[in-house]
């Protein structure tokens, strides 16, 4: 896909102001095709407590939106949430908006139920993404998991592969000149 056409397709998106924290990966999949916005999973009921304390930091820099399913197991998430970080919203999906009958998440949610769901949190605004290009700056150490060990460690992230800690530091809105420091210092050492 060219350059134009992802920015073509982005502008057609809704875009929502804040985090939308979902229980996975199929959530984001589905809502990434017409809306705009970060995204955080839970991947399920495993909220560790260096998810919450990773949700609690991110709260002091970006609006975080529980959208989880409408079922015992989101409900749980969602209450879980609410009542570990101060301020956190919530955004609520009727249990009868389902485009599946067979399930009723929010990957199987109608799209325009979402998008009423979420109608507040809309913005014109652009989303600011941020490319880190780990993969090229930490491959260009001595030793690309002390690199990336580092960087978890400094900004209290999630251990994961590259792409989910681009994200985590998109959520904290790392400034990119401030990774790019971190890695060459670490890898002058």
């Amino acid at each position: 896909m060219t350059i134009l056409v992802a920015y073509l397709i982005s502008k057609m998106k809704t875009k929502i102001d804040g985090v939308i924290i979902v229980e996975g990966s199929n959530d984001v999949s589905y809502l990434s095709n017409f809306l705009d916005a970060l995204y955080f999973t839970t991947n399920g009921l495993d909220l560790s407590k260096d998810k919450i304390e990773f949700l609690k930091e991110a709260s002091k820099v970006n609006k975080l939106i529980v959208f989880t399913d409408p079922d015992n197991a989101g409900e749980s998430i969602k209450n879980k949430l609410i009542n570990e970080i101060q301020g956190i919203y919530v955004a609520l999906l009727s249990g009868s908006s389902r485009k599946n009958y067979k399930k009723h998440g929010v990957a199987e949610a109608k799209k325009e139920d979402i998008l009423e769901a979420l109608k507040e949190y809309k913005t014109d605004k652009e989303i600011k993404r941020i490319n880190y290009d780990l993969v090229s700056l930490i491959s260009l150490s001595e030793n690309p998991q002390k690199v990336k060990d580092i960087i978890v460690q400094k900004y209290h992230l999630i251990s994961g592969n590259n792409k989910s800690i681009e994200n985590q530091l998109n959520i904290l809105k790392v400034k990119k000149e401030e990774v790019w420091k971190l890695i060459e210092v670490t890898s002058t050492k």
